[in-house]
Parts: C-alpha cells; structure tokens; sequence
C-alpha cells in the first residue's frame, strides 16, 4: 500500500508485511490545508483511496491514478448537498466495482501521484495531486499494482 503524510509532505510504500520498502518526500496541491472537497480548490484528498490506473504517457513522466472521490466522499458531499444524489449513487457504486470514479463531478477529480513538472521542482505547485521526483515515480510504480491502498494522512 502508500501511505502519504500531508503534514509531514512524505510518501511510504508499505510492503503486505507492513515494512516500509520506499519513502520519498512529496509536494502537495497549492492549498496543503484540509482535505479536497470541490473542483478548483487546490487540495489534496484525505481519506482511503486506491491506484485505478498507471499512465505512462503522462506529461508528468509517469502518473498513477487515485480514486477520487471514494464513496465516503460522495455521502458527506450528499448529505451537505453539494453533489446530487445520482452522482453520489455513480461514485458509490464504482467504488463498489473497484473502478475509477467519475472525476467530472463538483468534488473535482482527476488525482494522481506522479512524477515532476519542469515549471514546478519544489514546493506545493499541484492542483491537487502527489507529486514526486520522477527517478522515485519510476520506482514506486514497480513496487504497486493497479487496486492497492493509497492511504492520505493530515
């Protein structure tokens, strides 16, 4: 699994045996505080999510999809009626299936880890994504396969 630690702006791949095999600093969306709860808000999700996808012809080396927003995204969203109730229903049910939710919703989407951006080599820069050095995307895309836990810590 990955563990991120916003607070602490680091990245642990944890082996079935819970020893750390990995671990790498990250930067964060431009808006570190608090966890993503709409598009266009600049933060990074906190919650359960999993790898849905690996793009290696993203313009960020190599990118690994996260399935934002989890169905437990969808329920606070719908219970503070900032989402309709089908969209949750959509999200709930993909989540349920193992597969990548909707990312045109009001929660946002379209998060991922990935590698650098040459504007952007330090600090928090992303819209909301993890973002690392691109020799350790390489490296923790061949330690996760697609369906594993990606845990976002405060």
């Amino acid at each position: 699994m990955i563990r991120i630690k916003k607070s602490m702006r680091t990245l642990e791949v944890i082996a079935p045996s819970g020893k750390i095999v990995f671990s790498c600093s990250v930067s964060l969306g431009k808006c570190p505080t608090g966890a993503k709860t709409q598009e266009g808000d600049m933060k990074t999700p906190e919650g359960i999510y999993r790898i849905t996808h690996k793009n290696f012809k993203s313009k960020y080396h190599i990118a690994l999809g996260v399935s934002y927003p989890s169905r437990k995204d969808a329920l606070l969203a719908l219970k503070e009626k900032r989402i309709r109730r089908i969209q949750a229903i959509g999200i709930y049910a993909c989540d349920l299936i193992r597969v990548r939710p909707s990312w045109k919703t009001p929660l946002g989407g379209f998060i991922m880890i990935h590698g650098e951006h040459p504007d952007h080599l330090s600090g928090d820069w992303t819209a909301g994504c993890i973002a690392v050095k691109n020799e350790e995307i390489e490296a923790i895309e061949k330690c996760v396969k697609c369906g594993e836990t990606i845990e976002i810590l405060l």
